[in-house]
């Protein structure tokens, strides 16, 4: 007696399909399935054929940040975190004729009002 022949998996995917969807168009030319049902019924097979892999988290975030998952509860942010902010002026080099001269005082602009408030 000798063993049987192992089968090709891909082979055998493509059979399985190509049955099912007859079953289908035989079912829905017989009058028991409608179009939309044998359309939401091959949908859900390759849905779950192929599930859509789960969302990564964003990338890099600022100080302080804590990240939530779905169905998590929301936490309150942290105020006690300090936030650096980097001075990003160009910088003249020290030595230069610019540097030795006193700089004349502009008068400064009035600060735009700043509207505080928080979503809760």
């Amino acid at each position: 007696m000798t063993a049987p022949t192992p089968k090709d998996p891909q082979a055998e995917a493509e059979f399985t399909r190509k049955m099912v969807l007859g079953i289908l168009g035989t079912l829905e030319q017989k009058g028991l399935l409608s179009k939309h049902e044998v359309d939401s019924i091959i949908r859900a097979a390759r849905q779950a054929a192929y599930p859509t892999p789960p969302r990564r988290t964003p990338g890099p975030a600022a100080p302080g940040t804590q990240w939530v998952k779905p169905g998590q509860p929301h936490q309150p942010m942290d105020r006690t975190t300090p936030v650096a902010i980097p001075n990003v002026q160009r910088a003249t080099p020290t030595g230069t004729p610019e540097n030795d001269q006193p700089k004349e005082e502009t008068p400064k602009a009035e600060a735009p009002p700043v509207i505080d408030f928080d979503l809760k």
